[in-house]
């Protein structure tokens, strides 16, 4: 379904194009679950945006309004960033750039420096509405060259912990567009978990599609915790997913066919297994995605919420050998001769 949205900058209804579609749903959520994903959002459009060296009008409009909305809830450090990231980009659109050249002089500088985007009267007016810091900034401005800088791909460098929260979150908070969109863009980073063996790969397969078959929920949440080490509650959380994406990077991960995916799809969840609609969309979409985005998605689910350490049990066979040590240890002393009336005197007093 298509949303259609009340431009803030221009006053009209602006229809997100395919490539940013729905992604303005996110913005309705702002702080879920304690984390504030409009800075991550902020992040992933612009680099959506970089992809490309010019653009439609319409993307171009999206795009504008959706960023100076999130320019304007997000901090200082996120704004800084996407300035970094637009400054030599000559595609940039002028109004986004006016905006982040008149923030504050660590948001504004690279901007102010680089963007071929400004003009020599942007730039004066710049200079005497914002002060002397933004003035000296321009001062030192060299020539502008006209050189396309090649378009920065989506980045999800090692992330700590709160970050890969807040990316895991953006996307188990999405819509199925929303998904698709930050699917088709993470095998651009370099971070992936590790490969599982084909063997021990093929046989977790297996027993995800058997617990599916028998709709054994908690066997198949299970399954995938101890697959690639992150928490039962995520784990949980990916298999109950109504909308079925996270189970499509499950599968990709272990590199299940698509005939096994069908299956499980049809029997894990109810509300998936109904429709044959979208049963279909979502095998079609695992052969779209890569392998490496759907390790870059599990490699941030590992980060984001990794597996509880188990406090070690003790066998059973160890269990038993304590209670048989037990047991002689109670015989013996029952065995054991008297002590002598005066060596058992002695014991009580403690001498």
């Amino acid at each position: 379904m298509i949303v259609a949205s009340r431009s803030a900058c221009m006053g009209t209804m602006v229809k997100p194009p395919p490539t940013f579609a729905s992604l303005e749903g996110l913005l309705d959520h702002g702080r879920r679950d304690g984390f504030d994903i409009r800075p991550t959002l902020l992040r992933v459009l612009t680099d959506l945006y970089l992809q490309k060296p010019v653009h439609p009008l319409e993307d171009e409009r999206y795009y504008t309004e959706l960023a100076l909305r999130l320019i304007g809830s997000t901090d200082a450090t996120a704004r800084a960033t996407i300035a970094a990231r637009l400054a030599s980009y000559t595609a940039a659109p002028r109004a986004v750039v006016l905006r982040l050249a008149r923030d504050v002089i660590d948001v504004a500088e690279p901007i102010l420096r680089q963007s071929p985007c400004l003009t020599p009267t942007d730039l004066q007016q710049i200079a005497r509405e914002c002060g002397a810091a933004h003035a000296a900034v321009i001062a030192q401005r060299s020539r502008p060259v006209a050189v396309t800088i090649p378009p920065r791909p989506v980045e999800i460098p090692d992330h700590p912990p709160a970050e890969a929260a807040e990316l895991s979150e953006l996307f188990l908070s999405a819509g199925a567009a929303e998904r698709r969109l930050i699917l088709a863009n993470l095998d651009y980073t370099g971070e992936a978990a590790q490969r599982l063996p084909p063997v021990r790969a093929k046989e977790i397969v297996g027993r995800l599609e058997t617990s599916a078959l028998a709709h054994n929920i908690e066997a198949f949440a299970h399954e995938i915790e101890l697959a690639f080490g992150i928490s039962s509650g995520l784990a949980r959380r990916i298999t109950r997913d109504e909308l079925g994406e996270p189970i499509v990077v499950v599968a990709k991960a272990l590199d299940a066919s698509r005939a096994v995916l069908e299956r499980i799809l049809l029997f894990v969840n109810p509300r998936i297994g109904h429709s044959v609609r979208l049963v279909h969309e979502l095998a079609t979409q695992y052969d779209e995605i890569s392998i490496e985005a759907a390790l870059c998605l599990v490699a941030i689910w590992q980060r984001a919420e990794p597996r509880e350490r188990e406090t070690p049990r003790p066998s059973s066979t160890s269990r038993r050998a304590a209670l048989d040590l037990g047991r002689s240890s109670a015989t013996a002393l029952a065995a054991r001769p008297p002590l002598p009336r005066d060596l058992r005197a002695r014991s009580l007093s403690g001498r």
